[in-house]
């Protein structure tokens, strides 16, 4: 009987077997763990990038930057066509303000009202409402495009006052309804001054009842400062109502009582002009009497020569 011959323990079929299997998951690791040896490598500088595919390597986001701001384009200017006039005017010599003229007491004389209607330019008449000629004298304004004023009568201090004359002996309804009445008798009126009312104007319940019909009516107020101690604009400024102040008496009872009325009148002119420089602007007010047109019918011819301008006196209201 034949023996089997049994294996070599020095290299037999069974550990060759498992030698060969061994080198099959060796290689099998080194595969598996390549990517990471290779960035560990890498990183570590034991090789150089090149070693680093695109399967190892994830491919880094690009960084975002900031794209610069558009650059403002320049905007042509406008140009005017030609042969369009330009929207503004050589200013020339410098302006010595503006001069606001008011003729008071208008609707007594009837003569006056006829030499009135010579004048020319930017004027105010003021009409006492109970006066004979009160409806001619308010027709002439509306025809000569002049500003037409209520010429109110309030209290003296001294004197006689005018027959519908308001003061602290009427009550507030009292004087409402008087003020209402005046306005009614000259129609087209823009606003209302006082005429006299040296202490009327001077008591504060009296000139709130006047105002505020004033403001109702949609009136302005001016103030013809018969007195130092006038509270109409600070009772003008609490009810709203739109004011402004005389300036300058043209013909005041002083300039009248004078022997020289024309040096009288000179002087309060030159007075108006220097505070039209100073100020901008004056309120003058005058009288129809004969002296004073003749007097305005030369005087105001030469201040346009002298750079002052004349305006109504509603362009001057606050």
């Amino acid at each position: 009987m034949t023996k089997k011959r049994r294996p070599s323990s020095k290299g037999g079929g069974k550990r060759k077997g498992g030698s060969g299997l061994s080198r099959v998951l060796f290689v099998l690791a080194l595969l598996v763990a390549a990517p990471g040896l290779v960035y560990l490598s890498v990183r570590q500088g034991w090789v150089k990038a090149p070693l680093l595919t695109p399967a190892a390597t994830a491919t880094p986001s690009p960084v975002p930057t900031k794209k610069p701001a558009p650059r403002a384009t320049a905007v042509p200017k406008p140009t005017r066509p030609p042969n369009v006039p330009a929207d503004f005017e050589s200013a020339g010599a410098p302006s010595r303000g503006v001069i606001a003229l008011l003729l008071d007491d208008l609707g007594y004389d009837g003569p006056a009202l006829t030499r009135l209607a010579t004048f020319k330019g930017p004027l105010a008449v003021a009409v006492l409402p109970d006066a004979p000629f009160a409806a001619e004298a308010a027709a002439l304004a509306k025809r000569k495009g002049w500003d037409l004023l209520v010429h109110f009568p309030m209290d003296p201090v001294s004197g006689k006052p005018e027959p519908s004359s308001v003061g602290e002996k009427d009550d507030d309804q009292t004087i409402r309804a008087r003020v209402g009445d005046a306005i009614g008798k000259v129609p087209g009126a823009i606003g209302l001054n006082n005429h006299q009312g040296s202490k009327a104007t001077g008591e504060s319940r009296v000139v709130r009842a006047v105002l505020t019909v004033v403001r109702d009516r949609g009136l302005f107020f001016l103030d013809s400062r018969t007195t130092a101690a006038s509270v109409a604009e600070r009772e003008a400024r609490a009810l709203g109502v739109s004011f402004l102040a005389r300036d300058v008496f043209l013909d005041d009872a002083a300039t009248e009582a004078q022997e020289g009325t024309r040096e009288a009148l000179d002087a309060a002119w030159a007075r108006a002009r220097e505070i039209a420089a100073k100020k901008g602007s004056c309120v003058v007010i005058g009288h129809p009497h004969k002296e004073t047109l003749d007097f305005l019918s030369a005087r105001l011819a030469e201040l346009e020569r002298q750079k002052i301008r004349r305006v109504k006196v509603s362009e001057l209201v606050e």
